[in-house]
C-alpha cells in the first residue's frame, strides 16, 4: 500500500490514501498572524470590506435610498409582524417569500426605529455582504493557493456598486449570496480533504440558502451532483460516496422539508407558496394575459433578458472576462482543473435557475434593452457575480499576465460604472420595483395625520407601501394573514374596522365591488391613482 505523508509536528505518522485521496493533496501549514487565524482572512480584507459597506450605508442613508424599494419595505414589515401585529409570532412569516431573511431581521425590527428607518435590513444585509466578500477571498485562495488571485476575486466581488447598494437595504440577495459562497467554500475544502465536518458545514449553509431564496434550491441540486461526482471519482472508501450524498442532501434539504411542513400546518396545503393568490405563478398569470411576460416559453427571450440583466448589473467587461476565463480553465491543463470546473458550475447554478424561471414563467425580469423596455427585478443579475469574480481570479493564478489583463479590464469596467447610476438604484427610484410606483404617499399621509384609533382593513399584498408609509403600529391593521380577524372584519367591516385601504384589483376593492352593502357605512376620504382610503361614517 502506498502512503501520502503529512508534515505533522513531532511524531508524524503515515496516513493511507484512503484518508487522503488522490487529487486531494495535503498542504503544509503556513504560519499566520493570530488576528488572521481568528478571521480566516488578512485583516486588510476585513477592513476594506467594512469600509466599503459603511461608506455605502452612509451614502444610502444620506440620499434616503434605503427604503425606495417596495419589496424592502415589505420584507421589513413581515419581520416586524412577528413582534407587532394582531397575532404576533412565527405564523406571520408569510407563505411566498422564504423566511430566513425575515427571521434574521426580527431582533432588529422589534426596535421601532430600526424597523421604520430600514436600518434593520441594512444590518442583516451588511453582515451578509461582509461574510460573502471574505468568503470569496477564501474560496479563491482555497482553489488556487494564490493570495494575489484571492485579492482579485475579492475586489471584483466587493466593489460591485449594485451589490454595495443592495446590502444597505432589506432586500434578500446579499443574504443569499453569503450562504451560497460560504457553502461553496466548504464544499471546495471537502473536495480537498474529504472531511465530514466540511461537508456538514456546506450542507448547513446550503440549508440556510434554501430558506432564503428559491435559487438556493437549484444550488442544493447542483451541490448534491457535485458531491456525487467528486466522491465517486476520488473517495475510495467503501460506500463513502453514497453516504456523503445522503448527508449533504438530507441536511441541505431539511429547510425545504420544513417549508413544506410550515405551509401544511399554517395554510393546510404543503404547496400553498406555489398556489396561493399571492404566489409568483398567479401573479405572472395576469401578465401573460396582457402580453407582458415575453420570456415564458421562449428560450431566446429568456436568455436575452437575463443576459442583458447581467451586463447591466455585473458589467460587460467582467462578463467577457469571465467567459474568456472559463474557456481558458477548460483548455489549460492543471492538476485542479476538474475541481475548479465543478466549483464554477456550482456558482453558476443560481444564474441558470433565473433563466429557467424566466422560461417557465415563474420569474419576471424587465430590462431597458428588451420589450417592454422597463426596469423590474433587475437585481437578480447579481446571482452571476460570484461566478464571474472567481473565474477571473483563477486565471490570474494560472496565466498571470493574461489573468491580470482580464482582471484589469473588469476593474476598469467597475470604474466606468461608478460614473453612472447603478441599475438597481435606478430601478428602486423610477422602475416598477419602486415603492413610489403605487403612489402611497398621499393616502399614507392622510391616514397618519387623521388616525385617532380603530382597526384598518387592508390587503397587505397590494397596500404594503401605504401601510409602511403610514407609520402606525402593525397591530392596527387587519390583513389576510390575521385569522380569524380578517374573515370577521371583511364580512362586517362596519363592526370591526374604522378605516379601509383599497388598491385597484386587491381583495378589498374586489369585495367592495362584489358586496357594496358591507361598506355602506364607509366613504372615500382620499384617493390617489388607484389607491383609496375609506373612513367609516360617524367614527
Amino acid at each position: 500500500m502506498s502512503y501520502a505523508r503529512l508534515p505533522l509536528p513531532d511524531r508524524a505518522v503515515p496516513v493511507s490514501v484512503a484518508a487522503v485521496p488522490a487529487g486531494a493533496e495535503p498542504r503544509a501549514p503556513r504560519a499566520r498572524p493570530a488576528f488572521e487565524r481568528a478571521l480566516g482572512v488578512p485583516p486588510a480584507v476585513v477592513a476594506l470590506a467594512v469600509a466599503a459597506a459603511a461608506a455605502a450605508l452612509i451614502w444610502s442613508a444620506a440620499t434616503h435610498s434605503m427604503l425606495i424599494y417596495g419589496d424592502a419595505r415589505a420584507h421589513l414589515s413581515v419581520a416586524r409582524r412577528v413582534t407587532d401585529g394582531l397575532q404576533p409570532g412565527p405564523t406571520q412569516l408569510g407563505s411566498v417569500w422564504l423566511p430566513m431573511p425575515h427571521i434574521l431581521m426580527v431582533p432588529f425590527t422589534a426596535v421601532r426605529v430600526l424597523w421604520h428607518s430600514g436600518a434593520a435590513g441594512a444590518i442583516v444585509g451588511g453582515l451578509g455582504y461582509l461574510y460573502a466578500t471574505t468568503r470569496v477571498y477564501k474560496l479563491v485562495e482555497e482553489i488556487t493557493e494564490d493570495r494575489a488571485a484571492a485579492w482579485v476575486g475579492f475586489v471584483l466581488f466587493a466593489a460591485n456598486l449594485n451589490l454595495l447598494y443592495l446590502q444597505t437595504t432589506a432586500l434578500t440577495e446579499p443574504v443569499l449570496l453569503a450562504f451560497l459562497v460560504g457553502a461553496t467554500l466548504h464544499l471546495a475544502r471537502w473536495m480537498r480533504t474529504l472531511s465530514v465536518r466540511e461537508l456538514l458545514w456546506a450542507a448547513i449553509l446550503t440549508m440556510l440558502s434554501t430558506l432564503t431564496r428559491y435559487e438556493g434550491w437549484a444550488f442544493l441540486v447542483a451541490g448534491a451532483a457535485l458531491v456525487l461526482v467528486w466522491g465517486s471519482r476520488v473517495d475510495r472508501r467503501r460506500h463513502s460516496s453514497e453516504a456523503n450524498v445522503v448527508l449533504y442532501a438530507v441536511v441541505g434539504g431539511y429547510g425545504i422539508a420544513l417549508w413544506f411542513l410550515y405551509n401544511l400546518t399554517i395554510f393546510h396545503d404543503a404547496l400553498y407558496f406555489m398556489r396561493s393568490p399571492y404566489s409568483a405563478s398567479v401573479q405572472q398569470g395576469g401578465q401573460v394575459q396582457f402580453g407582458l411576460l415575453g420570456t415564458k416559453g421562449s428560450v431566446v427571450e429568456s436568455v436575452l433578458t437575463y443576459g442583458w440583466d447581467m451586463v447591466d448589473i455585473i458589467g460587460l467587461a467582467a462578463l467577457i472576462g469571465a467567459a474568456v476565463s472559463t474557456v481558458l480553465i477548460l483548455v489549460l491543463r492543471h492538476r485542479r482543473r476538474l475541481l475548479t470546473l465543478l466549483v464554477l458550475g456550482l456558482l453558476l447554478a443560481p444564474a441558470l435557475f433565473e433563466v429557467v424561471s424566466l422560461y417557465v414563467g415563474q420569474t419576471t425580469i424587465r430590462v431597458p434593452q428588451r420589450p417592454p423596455y422597463e426596469m423590474y427585478n433587475v437585481r437578480y443579475g447579481l446571482m452571476a457575480l460570484p461566478f464571474c469574480a472567481v473565474a477571473i481570479a483563477v486565471v490570474v493564478s494560472r496565466r498571470r499576465w493574461l489573468g491580470v489583463l482580464l482582471a484589469g479590464g473588469a476593474a476598469a469596467g467597475l470604474v466606468v460604472a461608478s460614473f453612472g447610476t447603478p441599475l438597481t438604484l435606478a430601478d428602486g427610484r423610477t422602475g416598477i420595483s419602486s415603492a413610489a410606483a403605487g403612489h402611497p404617499e398621499l393616502v399614507a399621509e392622510y391616514l397618519r395625520s387623521h388616525y385617532r384609533g380603530g382597526r384598518v382593513l387592508a390587503d397587505d399584498s397590494a397596500s404594503s407601501n401605504v401601510i409602511f408609509a403610514a407609520d402606525l403600529n402593525l397591530r392596527e391593521f387587519v390583513t389576510p394573514g390575521a385569522h380569524p380577524f380578517w374573515e370577521h372584519t371583511i364580512r362586517t367591516p362596519s363592526r370591526y374596522a374604522r378605516w379601509a385601504i383599497a388598491v385597484d384589483g386587491d381583495a378589498i376593492s374586489t369585495d367592495i365591488a362584489e358586496h357594496p352593502d358591507r361598506f355602506a357605512d364607509f366613504v372615500v376620504v382620499v384617493a390617489d391613482r388607484g389607491v383609496q382610503l375609506y373612513g367609516r361614517i360617524g367614527a
